[in-house]
């Protein structure tokens, strides 16, 4: 007993057994720290990096119709709190310089990555581009104008529309330009515009995959006028008057009549308001002879391309 009273007392033994759970947890921490200083050399971070390309200038002969991957996978070994701090801001694109690549896999360079000292890149994936070249050439095709829907009620397109410039010069893979006939602007809707002429700058759809516009051309500017919209409508059997003197026998003495105009006029024009008639010589006076036959009361903004038949046969019956 008193030897275990003198052990408890003794100051070495004191100095372990007091405050232990202190000791112990800065024994801890110590320990974690050691390791996270040595282990700092070892740490790996992936960081997705944008590609760029350099391409054959135009005019040079050749395109590129493989796909490029945006971003590249790059998996970087360093310190710790260097790879921590590294943002895809500082390391900069990938510039791949295909002004003279060949057809074929062209591969992706640790040197074109800038990590800065003491950083390593472990591996970037894909490690290589496939590329594929076709031979370039320039089409010159015409512009259409892509139209939608129709004007209003009681309105029509007066005629095509006219486009300025008429023609566009791509630029791309020959064998693309030469399934290319024309080249369409966006589509424009008629249901907007009133009457009257309208002038408006429309864009070109997109070129296909790979093809360009040459110039500044991604546009058009369209003219085209609204009308009010023109009908046509058959009047059937109308009685032809003789106009002169004398009695004469006309055959046929009924003809029909087609007018065009407007819709709404058309709808109003009643048959007795037309008159058609033949304009009798007063020096026929035996015999038959053919007379055009002639149209009154027709209104204004109203044709008559039509007349059937367009003469009639008229033989004089002596005069009263």
């Amino acid at each position: 007993m008193v030897t275990d009273a003198r052990r408890a007392s003794s100051p070495w033994m004191r100095a372990f057994t007091d405050n232990l759970g202190l000791k112990v947890t800065a024994l801890g921490l110590s320990i974690l720290l050691f390791y996270l200083v040595h282990s700092d050399v070892d740490a790996q971070r992936a960081i997705y990096v944008d590609v760029v390309a350099l391409l054959p200038p135009p005019g040079s002969g050749k395109t590129l119709i493989s796909e490029l991957p945006a971003q590249v996978k790059v998996t970087l070994r360093g310190s710790r709190s260097k790879l921590s701090s590294l943002s895809r801001d500082e390391l900069g694109p990938i510039q791949l310089d295909l002004r003279e690549a060949a057809d074929g896999p062209h591969y992706i360079d640790a040197s074109l990555v800038d990590a800065g000292s003491n950083v390593q890149v472990v591996e970037i994936l894909p490690s290589s581009v496939q590329l594929s070249w076709a031979v370039e050439s320039e089409k010159r095709v015409p512009i259409e104008v892509a139209l939608d829907g129709k004007p209003g009620k009681g309105l029509e397109l007066a005629a095509a529309p006219q486009v300025e410039p008429g023609f566009v010069t791509l630029r791309g893979p020959e064998g693309v330009l030469s399934g290319i006939k024309s080249v369409s602007t966006e589509t424009l809707s008629l249901a907007r515009f009133e009457l009257g002429a309208h002038k408006r700058r429309v864009p070109l759809e997109p070129p296909p995959e790979h093809v360009v516009y040459v110039g500044s051309n991604t546009a058009a500017e369209v003219t085209f006028s609204i009308a009010p919209a023109v009908a046509e409508r058959t009047f059937r059997r109308l009685e032809v008057a003789a106009v002169g003197e004398g009695r004469s026998e006309l055959r046929p003495d009924r003809v029909s009549v087609t007018l065009r105009g407007p819709h709404e006029l058309l709808e109003e024009l009643e048959p007795e308001a037309l008159v058609p008639y033949v304009e009798l010589d007063p020096a026929h006076v035996t015999g038959t002879r053919s007379y055009d036959v002639r149209l009154r009361g027709v209104p204004d903004g109203i044709a008559a391309p039509a007349i059937l038949p367009p003469s009639v046969l008229v033989r004089p019956k002596g005069k009263p």
